[in-house]
């Protein structure tokens, strides 16, 4: 059940998240979404969504920001292709985002060393070790995931140059699921602002953690 959890827990903290993201946005009177997502159809859509995927890749400055949603729905309500610059922003959004996430983690690593125990975090460092490559795959998630995963590397003084390469890839692998895929399905469907983009992106975070706990709890265990 440890190992379980060890893997599914991150997914199952941001599929959280997106739920209270939706209760804030789409259940109450606090934001006009309308308004954000119809003015980020215009010509500043490439602005919008650098700046959206960008507060999303930072940790944990900004949290759970539901970035990728507000896109896809702004991609809904006017139809567009999926050029190459948009491509590109997002995808060098992603990679700023989590290197800015991993600087500031080193920034606060001493802070981090004078209130917690060695073994507390000799303890962690042997977690990122034995499951590091299972947190890899969080980053062809979502780039909250990839701030997660880059923060935790920041904080446990991890070298950043050997992760840049999976970065690279994962960035790229997420930009094209939610702006090649996902774009082409919810296009079709038209236009919605009820939040079933943010209930949908829980949903499949769940499926995903699950999968990934599975894998964790199932691969040691069949290794003994």
């Amino acid at each position: 059940m440890r190992r379980f959890l060890s893997g599914a827990l991150p997914f199952y903290a941001l599929a959280g998240l997106a739920m209270c993201m939706y209760l804030v946005f789409y259940r109450t009177n606090l934001f006009d979404l309308n308004a954000i997502v119809q003015g980020a159809t215009g010509s500043w859509f490439l602005v919008f969504m650098f700046v959206c995927v960008l507060l999303e890749s930072v940790f944990p400055y900004f949290g759970y920001f539901p970035g990728t949603a507000l896109i896809l729905m702004s991609v809904t309500l006017s139809p567009k292709s999926v050029d190459v610059s948009v491509f590109i922003a997002a995808w060098l959004a992603i990679i700023v985002g989590a290197v800015v996430s991993y600087g500031q983690a080193r920034f606060f690593r001493p802070l981090l060393q004078r209130v917690a125990s060695r073994a507390a975090l000799r303890r962690c460092e042997s977690l990122l070790d034995a499951y590091g490559s299972y947190a890899r795959i969080a980053l062809f998630v979502h780039p909250n995931a990839c701030a997660m995963y880059f923060t935790a590397l920041g904080l446990l003084g991890g070298k950043l140059t050997r992760e840049l390469a999976y970065l690279g890839v994962g960035a790229a692998a997420s930009v094209g699921v939610l702006f090649v895929i996902v774009t082409r399905l919810v296009s079709s469907v038209g236009p919605t602002d009820d939040g079933q983009l943010q209930v949908l992106l829980a949903a499949a975070l769940i499926a995903i953690g699950t999968l990934v706990g599975l894998y964790a709890a199932w691969r040691p265990a069949a290794a003994d």
